[in-house]
């Protein structure tokens, strides 16, 4: 057959072909009024609406963590001078001779990265963005 080519059989085929047929839907103990199957968490009983769940609350405390904060821009202030400096050596105010611009957009990379993304948090954290809170900001 068509499957020769790649070291099957057409017994092969068929025999696939026949356990797919093997297996079939479970029933279901709770079934709804209509047929309907229910889900697998309709035992639990529902939660009430003032009722948190206790796996999804933070652990961390609410204040602001002004340490890493002052981290993340003292970072992200870095990586920008350096992009800065990488670009003067490229358009030639600073001698190529003296300092290498790859080494400094690198650099630049590692630092800025970082201090951006968690300055980010911050900065919508501080706007009251959904979605955002200082408990995403690594402490440092």
């Amino acid at each position: 057959g068509d499957l020769f080519f790649f070291g099957l059989s057409n017994g092969f085929r068929s025999t696939m072909a026949s356990r797919t047929k093997a297996y079939s839907r479970l029933k279901s103990d709770t079934a709804g009024e209509e047929g309907e199957e229910a889900d697998a968490f309709s035992h639990f009983p529902p939660l009430k609406p003032a009722e948190v769940d206790p796996r999804f609350v933070s652990r961390m405390p609410k204040k602001t963590p002004w340490k890493a904060i002052c981290h993340a821009v003292f970072l992200l202030t870095l990586g920008t001078s350096m992009y800065v400096v990488a670009l003067l050596v490229h358009l030639g105010h600073i001698h190529p001779d003296k300092v290498s611009k790859w080494g400094f957009v690198g650099l630049g990379s590692l630092v800025f990265l970082p201090g951006f993304y968690c300055s980010r948090i911050a900065y919508y954290t501080w706007r009251g963005a959904k979605g955002y809170s200082f408990d995403a900001i690594p402490q440092w």
